[in-house]
């Protein structure tokens, strides 16, 4: 009797414990995921097209986005209605490039963040503090940290003047997925904010370059999709394009460039490391900017870049943290 009494007591404490532990995840609605992040976007483009006239290309290159908006499908609501309140992201790249012949080369990108994540651990998604009777609670958590690394081959011998190409990798899962504070015992940032993904992803892509008398012109896709996932996560696939021209004809003792792309971003829904009540509804999202900028050539191997991503379209699932602009700046040096 002694025996069954005890197998009893822990079976009802294995019971208590699931229930207690249930209850507590579904009381944390924050850990939805709510951000429309879209760092891809800075990817493409102008100055990281293949070279023809130099064999090895080395860039730095700061990105900045300061998520302090929030979208819903296709308008801004107010800030109240996302528990995420503000991801404030700098990012800055080491992008190395090399051809080894007209025909072959690899690129590598070594990414490194430093992330601001400010969220209501008290908040639900699509819903008020004040119509749910509670107060704000406040948490903030920060990470300066390596993020997940690309690595791409390129094949550009369909011309001799290697103007079109194919892309083809890697994204490795060498950042982290429990980066910041922590708050419970777990980390405040989100899954799907977390500077790694945990996951290898397959990364595809091409590009189209050409000149007409004092303009070029450049057209560049890539399509992610994660090969496998971390602990239940899964990012959803993603394709980014874009679609742009420079003018050539500018004379001044610095050479400069100015430029014009359109990008444009998928994102699928995110599978698993979602909320407790509302999975990954709130991932996936489609964006559409226009994006000025200028590259400033120096010398005939130094150069200078800078762009601004105004936003033109946005479509968010559920509610999701978005920027009012992005911006991007870099040095380029090519021998």
């Amino acid at each position: 009797m002694a025996n069954l009494y005890n197998l009893h007591k822990i079976a009802t404490l294995r019971f208590l414990s699931t229930t207690v532990t249930a209850i507590t995840i579904a009381m944390i609605p924050n850990m939805a995921s709510a951000c429309a992040c879209g760092c891809g976007v800075f990817n493409l483009g102008l100055p990281g097209l293949p070279s023809t006239f130099y064999k090895t290309r080395i860039s730095l290159q700061y990105d900045y986005m300061n998520q302090n908006e929030t979208q819903h499908g296709s308008g801004i609501v107010s800030r109240s209605l996302n528990p995420d309140k503000q991801i404030e992201t700098n990012f800055f790249n080491l992008n190395i490039q090399h051809m080894f012949n007209h025909q072959w080369g690899i690129t590598a990108m070594i990414p490194y963040w430093n992330r601001h994540f400010v969220t209501d651990s008290n908040g639900t998604v699509g819903l008020t503090d004040a119509s749910q009777g509670v107060s704000p609670q406040i948490l903030t958590s920060n990470a300066t940290v390596l993020s997940d690394i690309r690595i791409m081959g390129m094949y550009t011998g369909f011309s001799s003047d290697m103007s079109s190409g194919i892309t083809f990798g890697l994204k490795l899962p060498t950042g982290p997925t429990n980066a910041g504070n922590y708050y419970q015992g777990g980390p405040i940032m989100d899954r799907d904010t977390q500077p790694g993904t945990g996951t290898n992803d397959l990364l595809l892509g091409g590009y189209k370059m050409g000149n007409e008398s004092d303009w070029g012109w450049f057209t560049q896709v890539m399509w992610r999709h994660a090969l496998d996932s971390y602990q239940g996560y899964r990012p959803g696939d993603s394709v980014n394009l874009a679609v742009g021209a420079h003018y050539d004809g500018i004379e001044a003792s610095t050479h400069l460039i100015p430029t014009l792309q359109l990008n444009y971003q998928w994102r699928g829904h995110d599978q698993g490391g979602g909320d407790a009540a509302y999975g990954n509804m709130n991932s996936g999202y489609s964006n559409l900017y226009i994006t000025p900028g200028v590259q400033v050539n120096l010398s005939s191997k130094w150069l200078l870049n800078t762009s601004v991503y105004l936003p033109i379209y946005r479509y968010a699932n559920g509610y999701q943290q978005v920027a009012h602009f992005m911006a991007n700046a870099g040095v380029t040096y090519q021998f």
